[in-house]
């Protein structure tokens, strides 16, 4: 026996070191592959400038998180405009940035004007970068830490202590910097169980496979560990901001060399004769106006065509920029990496990459046809094959007995209609995919084409989400499978006309929102897979929702099972997608801060009048350990930074000699006392619960699930 254990010992003493030998070779490997990366613009003779500017592209679109990092390796391990040895010293270069955390870098001015205020001063966008970072690399799941970003942020704004923009940039922050942590530690994961493989060719498998975390839609369906992990991280981060104090930002750009200023033309033109990337070019052109008001320096013409990472690196470097045109362009920056992310699985392709004939792939579609208009390069037009086949592949994980044999696909190169991403015409059973714009609107196009196909069957005209929006449920004979339906599909129009509004007032076609439905309803379902296609949908999540759905289009999110039935009532769907899941925080978070309170009662909370009909102090009975955890605390924190918003604007609005001291002490002013001020938070803050708990007569949907949190959030202190 004790033989046996001295063998496994030694055994295991032997590995160890074995591994260790191994894992400091490819060290050596990856660090020595970086050198010769770095050294390259210098040593390459005149006529391999081209290569070599295509070679400081891809590290330039890794240190600024434009595109997943182990797809810029695996891609550059095959770039035919690289000789064999420029892509191995790329691909092995660009894993060594990844291992030393050189990736995803933003631009901290990209961050500033946020918040906080105080006394005329205002935080720095450094201050918001370190606070993110710091959360983010010391969770246990970087994922957990990015969720609780946004939700700290979101309290903020509601608290009014930052813009109502900073939740958004906040958390398009907290994803790039939580991408390039967790494709940190996989890289490192990578390098110890390597055992002497080739890491890039393990790149590449594991990317075949989908199994790289950091490229999963995570936070579309995010687990209850990670939104347990995260609820811990709320608080402590909301602490923080609140405590927040103004200091100088004393960052400043490098300026640029004279051999960035000669690859970046080189680039721009090699990155001209590749495909573009939709989410990309979709968000110059929304930065577009913006960048032309605030930088001058930039030349617009050229960024107004760009529409992939590599041209988007080569026209936004820019000499001697200030701290304002760093805040312009490092959002723009940010914005597309963040967009570019629904393309993290995509499959690398190259014009050299073999790819069956339009026909082939329509017959294997079961579609009626595929078109692409004479402008559209030849060259690209594999790639839109290959990226149609795999989406439609995609959604029928989902939707398994989709029929497309009527329809066609038409690629064009311009818009079929001004400001339209992609278009369904219904008349001709046409998809209309303009290459610009229309990846990430397959899954919402074909919804259409599904809508048309249950018009078709009862003999309508368009579509029959908007028929049924034209009658009662009692005309479309509620009892028979049409009627249930056709109540469905009305119910969709009704949940989103009835949804509280917090920013622009939409009047969107019932069509539109049928489709903008399914569109989410598909990407949620891919999630739980871990699955995502960029090219299918462009959603990320609830707050990150692409470049083709407006978040006012996602705000019931509703637990109603109303699309559901409609999607069963016109194809099948696949079990997993069938399953009923809870509201996420997410959503949870802004029904709490979007529910209605009669403010008439809050006002009289505010100037310390109490009535017969007030709420009555809780002495006893609910403890508040009860709601010291989980999605009862979020409930209870969103209240509370309601109630905090109301004091602290409230204050703002009374002229400094008439502050009562509760006033004073919101702003900080001295001198003040915190009982009075939160005194009035506690009794806000109830109030706010009770009006969320009995806001309905009957609850439905959501309200059904969060009324009673609500209820439970209300506990004696």
């Amino acid at each position: 026996m004790l033989g046996i254990v001295l063998a496994c010992g030694v055994g295991l003493a032997v590995s160890h070191a074995t591994t260790g030998r191994q894992s400091a070779r490819a060290t050596a490997r990856l660090n020595s592959a970086a050198v010769r990366l770095d050294s390259l613009t210098d040593a390459a003779p005149a006529d391999d400038r081209r290569r070599v500017a295509i070679a400081w592209g891809y590290a330039e679109r890794m240190h600024l998180g434009l595109e997943s990092p182990f797809r810029l390796i695996d891609a550059a391990d095959r770039d035919p405009r690289l000789t064999a040895d420029e892509r191995r010293t790329v691909a092995w270069a660009l894993l060594a940035h990844v291992l030393r955390g050189e990736t995803h870098d933003i631009d901290p001015a990209a961050l500033d004007g946020l918040g906080p205020v105080e006394s005329g001063r205002i935080a720095s966008g450094e201050q918001h970068v370190a606070l993110i970072r710091d959360a983010i690399v010391s969770a246990e799941d970087p994922r957990a830490a990015e969720l609780a970003v946004r939700l700290a942020y979101t309290l903020a704004a509601a608290e009014r202590l930052v813009e109502g923009s900073a939740s958004f940039l906040a958390a398009e922050a907290a994803a790039m910097i939580a991408d390039g942590e967790i494709a940190r530690r996989e890289a490192a994961a990578l390098l110890r169980s390597s055992r002497g493989e080739d890491l890039i060719a393990t790149v590449q498998r594991r990317r075949a496979r989908r199994a790289f975390y950091v490229e999963r839609p995570t936070l579309l369906a995010p687990s209850p560990d990670v939104e347990r992990a995260a609820m811990a991280l709320v608080a402590p981060l909301l602490d923080s901001i609140r405590l927040m104090r103004p200091v100088v930002a004393r960052g400043s750009s490098p300026d640029l060399d004279g051999g960035t200023a000669a690859l970046a033309p080189r680039l721009y033109a090699a990155g001209a004769r590749v495909p573009p990337a939709a989410p990309l070019a979709v968000t110059v052109q929304r930065y577009l106006p913006m960048m032309r008001s605030h930088v001058p320096r930039l030349d617009h013409d050229a960024l107004a065509r760009t529409r992939n990472a590599e041209m988007l690196v080569a026209v936004t470097r820019v000499r001697e920029a200030g701290r304002q045109q760093r805040r312009v362009i490092g959002r723009l920056l940010l914005a597309a990496g963040v967009a570019m992310r629904s393309l993290a699985q995509e499959p690398v392709w190259f014009v050299t990459d073999d790819v069956p004939s339009a026909p082939m792939v329509a017959s294997s579609l079961g579609l009626r046809g595929i078109v692409f208009d004479r402008d559209v390069p030849l060259a690209w037009r594999p790639y839109y094959l290959r990226s149609l086949a795999d989406g439609v592949r995609d959604l029928r994980r989902v939707l398994p007995a989709l029929r497309l044999d009527a329809l066609q696909v038409r690629f064009r190169m311009t818009a079929p209609a001004d400001s339209a991403l992609a278009m369904h015409d219904p008349r001709t059973r046409t998809l209309h995919l303009p290459i610009l714009s229309a990846g990430g609107t397959l899954s919402h196009e074909l919804a259409h084409d599904l809508d048309r196909q249950s018009a078709l069957q009862e003999g309508l005209s368009g579509y029959r989400s908007d028929m049924v929006s034209r009658t009662t449920a009692t005309q479309s004979g509620v009892a028979s499978a049409n009627g249930r339906l056709a109540a469905s599909l009305l119910a969709l129009t009704e949940e989103l006309s009835a949804a509280p509004r917090t920013s622009r007032v939409t009047a969107d076609r019932p069509a539109e929102i049928f489709a903008t439905r399914v569109d989410w309803f598909v990407a949620g379902a891919l999630a739980r897979q871990g699955i995502s296609n960029g090219f299918l949908s462009a959603v990320q999540d609830e707050l990150l929702t692409g470049h083709v759905v407006h978040p006012d289009r996602l705000r019931t999110s509703s637990r109603s099972r109303s699309l559901l039935t409609a999607l069963e009532g016109m194809t099948m769907v696949t079990a997993f997608a069938a399953q009923d899941q809870d509201p996420s925080t997410q959503t949870l978070l802004r029904w709490t801060l979007a529910g209605p309170v009669d403010r008439r009662g809050a006002a009289e909370i505010l100037r310390g009048e109490h009535h017969a009909w007030g709420l009555t102090p809780l002495t006893g009975g609910r403890s508040c350990d009860e709601a010291s955890s989980g999605r009862v605390a979020l409930v209870r924190m969103a209240a509370e930074s309601r109630a905090r918003g109301w004091l602290r604007l409230r204050a703002r609005w009374t002229a400094d000699a008439e502050r009562a001291p509760w006033a004073r002490a919101t702003l900080r002013q001295a001198p003040w006392s915190d009982a009075a001020a939160e005194r009035r938070v506690a009794e806000l803050r109830d109030y706010v619960l009770v009006g969320l708990a009995f806001s309905d007569e009957i609850p439905a949907g959501l309200s059904a699930y969060a009324a009673p949190l609500a209820l439970r959030a209300r506990c004696a202190n």
